[in-house]
């Protein structure tokens, strides 16, 4: 995961979002949610406006695995970092979205929200710290951090499944491209960070952290 400054709330959405508080005003957790069930034509989150500000926001990768998402208009997903179902106050409310893949938001599916360990990786200056990455292409928790960094650490990679067959596959192949190229290490430190080339700028920040002299 690597640092995601995020945007101005979206005009649609913010009118959407009062529009909803209106409508569920003085409901419980499940009435709001049933309404925006049986409402949910009417009430969109994932719209043109939305997908523009993500694609932006994050340069067409995912918030999670920072995977570059191929076909981003129709292959992005929305993640809730708390739930609809669990805060449906929040559906609309642009600080609760991220950008994700289909398969990360797949992997995460309607596991709950911790406020405790969750890393939102738009509030988080250094979140990179926060994960090291190994040359067998796996992301661990940072051993110099807190013990409740690991944790949270640790929390971020089990809810999405960061370590899952293809990520690690490709991270495994980055590695050995970095620490076996110098030449493609040094015109790695110069390419625009949207470039599609770099597959993994988290593990790039860190191997740099590594390599650089002490």
């Amino acid at each position: 995961m690597i640092k995601i400054h995020r945007t101005h709330n979206p005009a649609v959405l913010e009118k959407t979002n009062k529009t909803f508080q209106t409508e569920i005003a003085g409901m419980n957790e499940k009435e709001a949610y049933d309404f925006y069930k049986k409402h949910s034509r009417v009430y969109l989150y994932n719209t043109n406006e939305t997908k523009t500000h993500f694609k932006i926001m994050n340069k067409e990768r995912c918030s999670f695995c920072t995977k570059f998402i191929q076909d981003f208009d129709d292959e992005m997903t929305v993640e809730h970092i708390q739930l609809k179902r669990d805060a449906p106050q929040l559906i609309f409310e642009w600080n609760n979205l991220l950008c994700s893949c289909r398969t990360c938001n797949t992997k995460r599916s309607t596991k709950a929200h911790s406020s405790e360990k969750y890393l939102d990786p738009t509030n988080i200056t250094d979140i990179e710290k926060y994960f090291c990455y190994e040359l067998d292409g796996k992301v661990y928790p940072n051993q110099e951090l807190s013990r409740q960094e690991q944790q949270q650490a640790a929390y971020m990679i089990k809810l999405y499944q960061l370590n899952r067959k293809g990520l690690v596959c490709k991270r495994r192949e980055f590695m050995k491209q970095i620490m076996s190229d110098d030449d493609f290490y040094n015109s790695l430190k110069t390419m625009d960070e949207a470039s599609q080339n770099i597959i993994f700028l988290s593990v790039f920040a860190y191997y740099k952290r590594q390599r650089m002299p002490s």
